[in-house]
């Protein structure tokens, strides 16, 4: 699934769930006047308007959210989302690699590489999807719902 699936199925999901953006509507003074020249103001606010999330929106969500977790990683702060996982950096020290064509040994600076640790949320899911794999309902699951048409994808 890429970013573009993934924000599609996101969408969807709100629309499901219900989930709506509250949208504020300014207030309006109104100017009434009599036929005595007397004049009364009046101001008059709309109640706030909740609707339905665009992709646009989650776009805007989903990439900020990757952009602030490129950031934290980038100076070095692990990011944690609990029972989802968490995101890292772990260094790897340096070594000495046998060169496969000449057999000569080659030295491999050490270096930080990103890492993902799985929360217990991600491994149940990979357990429910291996147990629907082995009974043959995998159409049961409640993500099923979320698959991408080629049409919708237009």
């Amino acid at each position: 699934m890429n970013k573009q699936e993934f924000i599609q199925c996101v969408t969807r999901y709100l629309k499901d769930r219900g989930d709506r953006k509250q949208v504020a509507s300014p207030r309006r003074t109104f100017h009434i006047s009599d036929d005595e020249g007397n004049r009364k103001a009046f101001t008059v606010r709309h109640t706030d308007q909740k609707i339905p999330y665009t992709i646009e929106d989650v776009t805007a969500i989903v990439e900020s959210c990757m952009d602030v977790l490129l950031l934290l990683l980038s100076k070095g702060e692990p990011v944690t989302f609990r029972s989802f996982g968490s995101f890292g950096l772990k260094y790897r020290k340096g070594r000495q690699v046998k060169m496969p064509n000449t057999g000569e040994l080659v030295d491999v600076k050490g270096r930080y590489n990103p890492f993902f640790a799985c929360g217990r949320d991600l491994r149940l899911s990979a357990k429910v999807y291996e147990m629907s794999l082995e009974d043959g309902t995998m159409a049961d699951l409640p993500l099923s719902s979320f698959d991408i048409d080629a049409e919708e994808a237009e």
